[in-house]
């Protein structure tokens, strides 16, 4: 696990928008292709906005990579609320990549076990797998009370290991929503938290040096088989830090 500290969230934007230059470059020099899944909240917005900006833009093949979000509201496309709304209209609308490298997640169909299957095929099938998906990156942010994606404390969610997308209500408007599970986040090559704000300084201290309780802070769930984890945080959020880096 690597942890980095930074001064305020311009520092932390432009370190996380150059780690996902080195990342892509280097998955499509691998394998042809890098698959980034997306988180939502705030803190990612300016990050967002980075990648659709000189010098990041031009330092990725956009051509290769397949977007995708590890969860999302259950509300319209364009609606504020929505995930895919805050990328697309920050990055991904200004960017050269395909409308098919764009896989928004179907939250808002009726049947949302059905749209959590779909999506599940669709990530397999794009990223060329009947199991468990290997993501090059998977982005996440941390809330106050540790959830990350939408995995809330004390939830079915945190057990499920076996199905890759699942519906869940979440204590948090709007609360219907699909996310991404433990089986298919610790599949991850790397993952990456960017974590700002003195509100979450204590679940970062009880996350990151606390004792191990997944059930009280979902975010600790988060660790890959065979991948990378980086914590980016702002001053703020380490302020309770016994450690400081």
């Amino acid at each position: 696990m690597n942890v980095t500290i930074f001064s305020d969230g311009e520092q932390l934007s432009r370190a996380a928008a150059e780690y996902i230059v080195r990342v892509a470059q280097e998955a499509i020099a691998d394998h042809g292709r890098f698959s980034l899944a997306l988180s939502g909240g705030s803190t990612p917005k300016k990050l967002y906005g980075l990648l659709a900006t000189e010098p990041y833009r031009s330092q990725i093949d956009w051509s290769k990579i397949e977007i995708f979000w590890s969860d999302e509201r259950c509300v319209p496309a364009d609606d504020p609320e929505s995930n895919y709304r805050m990328a697309n209209e920050v990055m991904l609308s200004k960017l050269p990549i395909q409308p098919a490298h764009i896989h928004r997640m179907p939250a808002d169909e009726a049947d949302r076990e059905a749209a959590s299957q779909a999506y599940t095929q669709d990530i397999q099938r794009t990223i060329g797998t009947n199991g468990t998906p290997r993501f090059d990156l998977i982005q996440l942010g941390m809330g106050p009370e540790g959830h990350t994606a939408s995995l809330f404390p004390h939830q079915a969610s945190l057990k499920e290991f076996e199905r890759l997308i699942i519906p869940v209500t979440v204590p948090k408007p709007p609360p219907a929503r699909l996310t991404f599970t433990p089986a298919l986040l610790n599949a991850a090559n790397h993952i990456l938290f960017l974590v700002t704000g003195a509100e979450k300084d204590e679940a970062v201290q009880a996350v990151l040096e606390g004792p191990d309780q997944p059930e009280e802070y979902p975010a600790q769930i988060v660790r890959p088989t065979n991948g990378e984890v980086t914590w980016m945080l702002d001053t703020a959020a380490a302020g309770k830090l016994r450690k400081q880096s």
